[in-house]
């Protein structure tokens, strides 16, 4: 009888390992068309004549009016294409996948998407405050959700036994440039579209600051185990 019990047991977690395993690869295909929605939907809010109604004659005043237009689809898509490898980063060591880690990676996409429609708001609506903010609050938010998804990666085994915990831990320090930087981002709306758009160059010291730390922190495990 106990030995029935135990088998049963164990067939059951290979069960949900397998189910895992197939519901990360459909998570894994959701995910990347979505992104390439995204990255679409981008491309699509450029000025278009049958859309915004102007003709050979004032082809040149729009396209030399529209540069902050410009600027905020560049950006867009720049943070995206980060997010994306930042979602590749997250899924490249998992092994499987479950309900709610599965609801925080959509959740995490979902808050691009809003951050996209925002983009296409100021688009149309330049130097709305409320709306730079609104772009920055969503990145945050698709930010941190991926830490808190890595995070619960980690503690309930979800991951492949390829990753040390250095490797582990080493991710959580280059998820935070963009959420972080979003954050910045917010309050410099309240100075002007340009202060704001520009406040989006943090990425590049902030980005190299990680990257120094991910160095210098891989450097003193080895000098430690040496």
């Amino acid at each position: 009888m106990i030995k029935k019990l135990f088998q049963s047991k164990k067939e059951l977690s290979q069960a949900i390992m397998e189910k895992g395993e197939k519901q990360l690869f459909r998570l894994a295909v959701i995910i990347d068309v979505l992104y390439a929605l995204m990255i679409y939907k981008l491309f699509t809010l450029m000025p278009n004549p049958e859309v915004d109604g102007f003709g050979r004659e004032e082809l040149f005043r729009v396209l030399t009016e529209s540069y902050l237009n410009y600027t905020v689809i560049i950006i867009g898509l720049v943070l995206v294409l980060l997010y994306w490898g930042m979602s590749n980063s997250l899924f490249g060591n998992l092994q499987r996948t479950n309900g709610f880690h599965a609801t925080l990676s959509l959740l995490q996409v979902f808050s691009l998407m809003l951050y996209i429609y925002f983009v296409r708001l100021d688009a149309q609506f330049e130097g709305e405050v409320a709306l730079m903010q609104l772009q920055s609050a969503f990145l945050a938010v698709a930010g941190f959700l991926a830490v808190w998804s890595w995070h619960y990666a980690v503690k309930n085994n979800l991951l492949s036994e390829a990753p040390s915990k250095q490797e582990k831990d080493d991710l959580y320090i280059k998820l935070m440039p963009e959420p972080v930087v979003s954050l910045l981002t917010f309050p410099l709306a309240w100075i002007g579209p340009g202060a704001w758009t520009l406040g989006w160059l943090l990425l590049i010291p902030v980005g190299w600051i990680v990257k120094k730390m991910v160095t210098r922190k891989s450097q003193l495990t080895e000098e430690v185990s040496d």
